[in-house]
């Protein structure tokens, strides 16, 4: 799933919400960075301006994608954190290192040391920027983030879809029917699609054992509608189960599926490999009588004891007991949806 979605959407992440943000945590940290302070004060200071930073985008007119919104000052995880891997991702921030290792950097050091924290050309700041501000990008602020994903990017459907200067409604990407995709970015579509269908396939039978297993045990405290959601995951099995012709399962190369993967940074372990192709093999032969196949189960059994261990729900019976009824179930989109709102924001101009 990562390896996918960084190689389609670098940068992004399934918790970032609008593309002004990767402008805002630079904006913030230039500020604390200006205070001849100590480091633990500049990181005060930088976690104050976010909430300063939230309060503005409220005053704005914002209430959607406002990280914050609800938890003022009890956030727990700032802006910053969730936009930090892909800030050095897209080289907007050109030096390694956290939060705090950034906040060191005062003044002094900044003016005694050629010290390149953010990329060239990073737009100046709004005067306004703690008062009162939005999400629509700047021409400027365009300009720049296209650059940043053209120069580090170059080679990804992102890229290639922001070079379009258009907005896309579709639901999935391999849906999007642009012909200038590369080939390169079409395959991996087409591996994507493959996963993410072929995939909620065995997540749909584990939450059909697990309904089962709820079923079985009349004296607990949830799940009295487990007879309901037996019946439910069935139905919903019979509907993926009509979707796998489509798809030409038996033509799927997984082994170069496993090599795109393989020159991202994120390793397949053997197990998860296992995992993969015992699946698909399932999937190519049409996953017939699914809840009764017991190379179906045991595989998924076995998969979630090696995940879980003592917390395996089909296994323990408090940790179903805190089963909500569906685990897992959002079809993998590889961060189409906050790619597909960036890209939005790439041609909305304030």
């Amino acid at each position: 799933r990562d390896g996918l979605a960084d190689l389609l959407f670098p940068g992004t992440s399934t918790i970032q919400t609008r593309l002004r943000y990767m402008l805002f945590i630079p904006w913030v940290y230039r500020e604390a960075q200006s205070r001849k302070t100590s480091q633990a004060e500049r990181v005060v200071i930088a976690r104050n301006l976010e909430f300063d930073l939230s309060e503005a985008l409220l005053e704005g007119g914002e209430r959607d994608d406002v990280i914050g919104r609800l938890a003022g000052k009890d956030l727990k995880r700032l802006a910053s954190s969730v936009y930090w891997a892909g800030l050095k991702t897209l080289g907007i921030r050109t030096l390694a290192g956290n939060q705090a290792t950034f906040l060191s950097y005062g003044p002094e050091i900044l003016k005694d040391h050629d010290l390149k924290l953010w990329a060239a050309g990073l737009p100046e700041a709004p005067d306004n920027l703690f008062k009162k501000i939005d999400f629509r990008l700047r021409e400027k602020e365009i300009a720049f983030l296209r650059d940043r994903i053209a120069a580090k990017a170059k080679a990804s459907l992102l890229n290639e879809l922001a070079v379009k200067e258009k907005a896309f409604k579709d639901d999935w990407p391999w849906e999007v029917s642009d012909d200038s995709i590369s080939d390169t970015n079409r395959t991996l579509l087409r591996h994507a699609e493959r996963y993410s269908t072929v995939m909620h396939g065995a997540l749909l039978l584990y939450n059909l054992l697990l309904a089962q297993r709820a079923a079985q045990r009349p004296n607990a405290k949830r799940h009295g509608d487990a007879g309901e959601l037996v019946k439910d995951y069935r139905s919903r099995i019979e509907d993926w189960r009509g979707e796998l012709d489509r798809l030409a399962i038996k033509q799927w190369d997984l082994d170069d599926l496993f090599r795109h993967v393989g020159n991202t940074s994120h390793k397949l372990t053997g197990p998860s490999r296992d995992f993969v192709i015992g699946w698909v093999e399932i999937a190519a032969r049409g996953a017939p009588n699914l809840e009764s196949d017991l190379q179906a189960i045991d595989l998924v059994h076995r998969r979630e004891r090696a995940l879980k261990r003592a917390k395996s729900r089909l296994c323990h019976d408090a940790p179903l007991e805190r089963w909500s009824g569906a685990s897992g179930l959002a079809r993998l989109d590889f961060r189409w949806k906050t790619a597909r709102k960036h890209l939005g924001d790439l041609v909305d101009v304030a």
